[in-house]
């Protein structure tokens, strides 16, 4: 690392040097003899750097986590999930307030199998008229579905 601070310092001195005299020299003819030493100086300090220390600059390891094969599947499958639970949430909640229903929070168990089939196991709901809430729930995903009232128990 201490190569690559000479070599950069050396090429900065060099530069500065090479303006300083450009804009000193008032004669065109000595200042483009002047310009050209010094292009051959720098030319000569940077292929001095790369011949002496290119051969061991090496670039840092960039850790990178690598998933095992299976985990790849199971993050997607889990995000999957909890996206369409998200979305079919939403839209429940948007059913239940244009009925005026009130609801505090709203949580659907969900399951996708591996057709990419949706179902719905179950539906928490924390609401002032859980009887009212449950029914359009029903009327939305289906008799089947299983609607529980969320106060007094932990939501999942």
């Amino acid at each position: 690392m201490d190569e690559i601070k000479a070599a950069v310092g050396a090429v900065c001195a060099v530069s500065a040097v090479r303006c300083v005299i450009g804009n000193i020299a008032s004669v065109s003819r000595l200042k483009k003899q002047v310009m050209i030493i010094m292009d051959l100086l720098l030319a000569a300090v940077m292929a001095s750097f790369f011949m002496r220390g290119c051969s061991s600059f090496e670039m840092p390891e960039i850790a990178v986590y690598e998933y095992e094969s299976g985990e790849y599947e199971s993050i997607y499958e889990k995000t999957l999930e909890s996206q369409v639970s998200s979305n079919i949430c939403l839209v429940l909640e948007q059913q239940l307030e244009a009925a005026g229903i009130s609801c505090e929070k709203i949580e659907a168990e969900v399951n996708i199998s591996e057709d990419s089939s949706i179902f719905i196991n179950r539906v928490t709901v924390i609401s002032g008229d859980f009887q009212a809430a449950s029914e359009i729930i029903k009327a939305s995903l289906g008799t089947e579905t299983e609607v529980v009232n969320g106060i007094g128990e932990e939501l999942f």
